[in-house]
């Protein structure tokens, strides 16, 4: 049974219920809410054990809180008592502050506009279902025997289950405000603790090894002023590159504070696109005049279609662009060569129009190797973003979803039979 499926059976009808009537929401509201934060506790952990710190930390809060599944049979009728729901959302807001430090109100609001209920039962909701999570976490570990490693590999080892099961409307603020973006595109892994800490050695620090040579008072002194004539060379020649690299950065900024913030813009855009710079007015030579649109340097197929509705005000943004160009090798995420330039192209549309701001949504069909379509397109379109982050465009301008084949899914499961399925991405535009 999947980690998700196991929080199906728990969270079951009774339970949501009870937790509807106690936080005073609709039930449907409630349900959305805890899914959602199901979702993002689970997300979040995940994250906190790519590193040894948050390996060890969840591990050792589930062993000291003896988080061991004991809730799980009892939940209905704990939470028939106010006072015994209150003491599970105390204790699991004090919990997820440990884990995911500085992230519990924002998780609040995010949830609260999701499922469209007040803060403040977001809150309260976070609280109880962190508890809740640990419990379940607590049971794997306790049945399965695991160890902090083994615990963290467990954990993503329901990757593809939890790309599979957030909802397409969800994921994308969830990426983006727990900062999942290595975690769907499949980049990130588990940490693994120091293999002395893991086995019970004990690491011994050494003494600190001396560099002053032996023998004679005379020879001693003389390895000693050594030393210090080159430490003495190279603090000198720091102090001159420090000196020059200052002198060109105050330059610079003094005559780009001359011509201005506007000037100062259109100095960058141009330095971004290797493109020739009037010297005489300040401009790249390309640039368009005041109150037009630039043309992009490329004159593609994507380039054609886009830039006379990014140069036309009154047209409404949020247009969808389909992006033929963008195609992968079946089942893979190598691009073929037509896909490489349609990236390169519109890299110099971001490039170009320094406002715009993209949604890439991406389809696949052809998962193979126990890959799911919902895990192939997001790879996708996240490696179509970290190319175009790498050449140079800001990541927020960019945003990255993946929608599997186009198939339905009920709550928690992934089993829905597909409408017909697509093999694409297309360019949503968010801003222009």
């Amino acid at each position: 049974m999947t980690l998700f499926a196991t929080f199906n059976d728990i969270l079951n009808s009774d339970v949501l219920s009870r937790i509807a009537n106690y936080v005073d929401e609709p039930a449907e509201k409630t349900q959305k809410a805890v899914d959602g934060l199901v979702y993002t506790i689970v997300g979040g952990l995940m994250k906190r054990t790519t590193t040894e710190i948050g390996v060890n930390q969840l591990f050792n809060h589930i062993k000291r809180g003896r988080y061991e599944g004991q809730l799980l049979d009892s939940l209905n009728t704990v939470l028939r008592d106010p006072n015994q729901t209150n003491a599970l959302i105390t204790q699991g807001n004090d919990v997820i502050s440990h884990l995911l430090p500085a992230m519990k109100s924002s998780i609040g609001s995010m949830i609260s506009g999701y499922a469209g209920i007040r803060n403040s039962s977001s809150i309260s909701l976070l609280g109880l279902i962190s508890t809740i999570t640990l419990h379940v976490l607590g049971k794997t570990v306790k049945d399965r025997k695991l160890d902090a490693d083994g615990l963290a590999a467990s954990l993503f080892a329901e990757r593809e289950a939890f790309v599979n099961a957030v909802p397409d409307e969800f994921m994308p603020r969830l990426v983006e405000k727990v900062g999942l973006q290595q975690i769907v595109s499949g980049v990130a892994a588990p940490a693994r603790r120091q293999q002395a800490e893991a086995s019970g050695q004990v690491v011994v620090n050494r003494a600190p090894v001396s560099y002053e040579p032996s023998g004679d008072s005379d020879t001693s002194s003389l390895g000693r002023w050594g030393v210090g004539a080159l430490v003495l060379l190279a603090l000198l020649g720091l102090s001159y590159y420090v000196y020059q690299n200052t002198q060109n950065h105050d330059a610079s900024a003094d005559e780009l504070s001359a011509t201005g913030d506007s000037t100062q813009l259109s100095d960058t855009v141009a330095r971004s696109l290797d493109v020739p710079v009037d010297s005489a007015n300040r401009r790249p030579a390309t640039a368009a005049l005041p109150g037009t649109t630039a043309a992009p340097a490329t004159t593609g197929a994507l380039s054609q279609e886009i830039t006379p509705y990014i140069g036309n005000a009154a047209l409404p943004k949020g247009r969808v662009f389909p992006m033929p160009g963008l195609t992968f090798e079946p089942g893979s995420l190598s691009l073929t060569a037509s896909g490489q330039a349609t990236i390169s192209e519109l890299t110099t549309l971001l490039k170009t129009y320094p406002r715009l701001q993209v949604q890439l949504v991406g389809f696949a069909n052809d998962a193979a190797g126990g890959l799911s379509n919902k895990s192939l397109s997001f790879k996708r379109v996240n490696m179509v973003k970290q190319q175009l982050v790498t050449s140079g465009i800001n990541y927020l301008r960019v945003d990255a979803i993946g929608r599997g084949s186009g198939a339905p899914r009920r709550r928690f499961d992934s089993t829905a039979v597909a409408r017909p399925t697509m093999r694409k991405i297309d360019l949503k535009v968010v801003a222009k």
